[in-house]
């Protein structure tokens, strides 16, 4: 994959044009135009990543676990929701495609943990905000999401359960793209 503009510094985050470039060349590449919602783990396992639910603590969310010459594992919190699953999925996705577009990849050991703690949710670090970012971009893209709330009868829930995400995660995205729904 390659973006042109991206950093490849380690501490710089995604930027949000960035993070919507990565998410359309992986959409398009591995989702194939299906439509919505789209499917991380089914996007995830098309780049030879390994996905699987597995009993984490409570205050683990997910990770993405890579030994130096081997293929990537995803790792779930078997009790989540679905769409909490989906978010995660594709969060620990964009670790992959930030650290692998930065060239940061094949032989390196990388062992993200995502936490379900203050830290985490304040959102201050780069490579968190990167992998937000991208999972946000991928599940929602800006032109679609745009699109679908301009209509007449968009609402919270019905924008939620089309791109098949959290109350919460579309609120989020929506204030970040400044979009206004009644």
């Amino acid at each position: 994959m390659n973006t042109g503009n991206i950093n490849t510094m380690s501490h710089v985050k995604l930027t949000t044009e960035g993070a919507e470039s990565l998410a359309t060349q992986v959409r398009d590449t591995y989702w194939h135009g299906r439509g919505f919602p789209v499917d991380p783990i089914t996007v995830g396992r098309a780049m030879g990543i390994r996905i699987i639910d597995a009993e984490l603590p409570d205050d683990i969310a997910g990770a993405l676990l890579k030994k130096a010459g081997q293929d990537p594992v995803i790792m779930l919190h078997g009790d989540d929701s679905p769409s909490r699953k989906r978010f995660t999925c594709s969060h620990e996705l964009g670790h992959y495609v930030y650290r692998l577009e930065r060239g940061h990849f094949e032989d390196q050991v990388i062992d993200y943990v995502d936490y379900r703690n203050d830290m985490s949710s304040q959102g201050t670090d780069p490579e968190e905000i990167s992998a937000n970012r991208f999972a946000a971009a991928l599940l929602m893209p800006m032109a679609k999401v745009r699109d679908m709330a301009a209509k007449k009868t968009a609402n919270l829930y019905g924008l939620a359960e089309y791109f098949g995400v959290s109350l919460s995660a579309m609120r989020y995205r929506l204030d970040d793209l400044s979009i206004k729904i009644k």
